[in-house]
């Protein structure tokens, strides 16, 4: 709250800005505090397993920060010193060495995007030299003061108190209105327009939605929320070269944008298509900016096919993401002198460092699309120069609709460039996954026919069971679970390359060779002395073979790593 105390002439009177956001500063505290122990404890713990020295000093050199932090949130929230104090001598509060007089003072700026910070403009001839200090980065000819422990109707009422007081003196200085309020007015101005020509951004609503509602269904379907197999995936419609390419699963551009490899993937792709989004869309309009969307999250995926795609399946939106930010990047380039100054250059600096960092980030991590990434950021900058504004009065009627379909057919053409110049993919996973899944099932199969028939052989050496009792199990039982798993493998189209594909070829065969062995063996029991001479010969082959196959199933190594990327 801001109390005002009133003295016999109202240029005397001060207005003091007591902080009234306690609640938050407590809160923060509490969590700057479990976040430091959490960490201090996870440092302690990993250098006591790799046996590393010094815990004490790093536990130390990692907990002071943390306690720094809560010690300055606790006395903000305890303090009853005013955050801002206006009067007739000027501005004074904790954060400034002294008063700064009001004839010091040419101009005032509130910063609302950073929770509140008013910047001090000091004339040239009272400011001192304009040189950032070396450590905290600030201009001395502009201080800065936190409003952050004042409610938003408190900033308001400070920045319109002081204009208030400030604008008299322009006046009397002929120096006219000061350059912030024209600004914010314009500002104003420009941003009641974009609420007015889009009033509801139902675009980015329903996009949102939709990429929540297929994890929902995921979810709902018996996918890990928080880990999903890359087999799982490829199911529901990931992106990979080899199904795009060699199986024409074309429809998997557009539905691997709408998957994610978890809560948390999904998580950090919503909020930051929510940051840009909102803006893009009231810029562009809601159907532009599905158009953007759409068109980034396809050619995301077509760039995809170069890279994480060859070797494994990706998921995620961010190729969709990256293209909305490259298109408000653009837009705001193409419409630099209509904007807000301020403003645009606040987005250029935030979205530009946003970029740069994911783009380095990714490289330098084995599971991020980073072709997904840059495909859509191309396709999004190339969007945003054709695409539009809705406020731009100035294009012809259709103007807008012929950029916005030149914009499309160049997308389209990327796409289809980038899909007929993929590389031979270097895995086919569709076929590997349905290998993977087959043996999973027709390894206890498998295990439990050859178990089965080494007990029947023992007990048959035991006298438990008589030979025709021994044959009977194996026409009745062996034989048949030998050739439903043999059928069932030999429609698999594993790759040979892959173990995998080995496995497959080496549970088949031998299935095939014991249905055949117990073949010949019935035979030679029902025909006895008219079995044909090359019988025996045959069943030793047989046996030979299969101590071949028993071998080279024992070295070889079935398990595959998981394959799957997020982009």
């Amino acid at each position: 709250m801001n109390t005002s105390l009133p003295a016999a002439d109202s240029e005397d009177r001060a207005d003091l800005y007591l902080p009234t956001l306690r609640r938050q500063s407590l809160l923060l505290a509490v969590l700057a505090a479990l976040f430091g122990a959490l960490l201090t404890q996870s440092l302690v713990d990993t250098m006591q397993d790799t046996g590393t020295g010094w815990i004490g000093i790093a536990a130390v050199c990692v907990a002071l920060p943390s306690l720094w932090l809560v010690v300055k949130l606790v006395r903000q929230a305890i303090g009853r010193a005013p955050v801002l104090r206006v009067d007739a001598e000027g501005i004074a509060s904790a954060q400034l060495d002294a008063t700064i007089p009001w004839q010091q003072l040419d101009d005032v700026e509130l910063d609302r995007a950073q929770g509140g910070q008013l910047r001090l403009v000091l004339k040239a001839d009272a400011a001192r030299p304009d040189r950032r200090h070396f450590i905290t980065g600030r201009n001395p000819a502009r201080p800065v003061l936190g409003l952050h422990m004042l409610s938003v109707d408190q900033q308001e009422d400070a920045i319109d108190a002081i204009h208030m007081r400030l604008a008299p003196l322009r006046a009397q200085a002929g120096l006219g209105e000061a350059a912030s309020r024209v600004q914010a007015r314009a500002a104003a101005q420009f941003e009641h327009e974009l609420d007015r020509r889009t009033p509801v951004t139902w675009a980015l609503y329903f996009i949102v939605a939709a990429n929540v509602g297929v994890w929902v269904a995921q979810v709902a379907g018996g996918i890990s929320a928080t880990a999903p197999k890359p087999a799982q995936l490829h199911a529901w419609g990931a992106n990979s070269a080899a199904s795009v390419l060699l199986d024409q699963e074309y429809w998997r551009l557009f539905t691997a944008p709408f998957l994610h490899g978890g809560a948390a993937h999904l998580g950090f792709n919503m909020l930051a298509l929510w940051a840009a989004g909102r803006q893009l869309s009231r810029l562009l309009g809601n159907l532009q900016f599905v158009l953007v969307y759409l068109a980034t999250a396809l050619c995301g995926s077509a760039a995809s096919l170069h890279f994480a795609g060859q070797s494994s399946v990706s998921v995620g939106a961010s190729g969709a993401v990256f293209g909305v930010l490259g298109a408000l990047l653009a837009v705001s380039w193409q419409y630099r002198h209509r904007l807000p100054p301020h403003d645009n250059r606040r987005l250029w600096m935030g979205l530009g460092l946003f970029v740069v960092y994911s783009l380095v980030h990714g490289f330098t991590q084995s599971n991020v699309d980073n072709g997904a990434h840059v495909g859509g950021l191309a396709a999004g900058l190339l969007l945003g120069l054709l695409f539009k504004g809705r406020f731009d009065q100035a294009q012809a009627p259709g103007r807008g609709l012929l950029h916005a379909g030149l914009g499309l057919a160049v997308a389209g053409g990327a796409v289809a460039f980038g899909v007929m110049s993929t590389p031979v993919p270097r895995v086919w996973p569709g076929p590997l996954y349905e290998a993977q899944e087959a043996l999973r099932v027709v390894t206890p199969q498998f295990q439990q026919t050859f178990k089965g028939l080494e007990v029947a052989g023992q007990r048959r050496r035991q006298g438990q069971i008589n030979r025709h009792q021994f044959l009977a199990y194996q026409e009745r039982v062996a034989m048949p679970q030998c050739q439903r798993i043999a059928a069932r493998l030999r429609g698999l189209r594993a790759p040979q390359w892959e173990p995998v594909g080995q496995a497959v070829q080496l549970y088949r065969r031998m299935c095939e060779v014991m249905a055949e062995s117990i073949a010949l063996e019935l035979r030679k029991a029902r025909e006895g002395a008219y079995v044909p001479p090359d019988l025996d010969a045959r069943m030793r082959a047989l046996d030979d073979e299969m101590t071949v196959l028993a071998r080279r199933m024992a070295g070889l190594q079935r398990s595959l790593p998981a394959r799957g990327k997020e982009d």
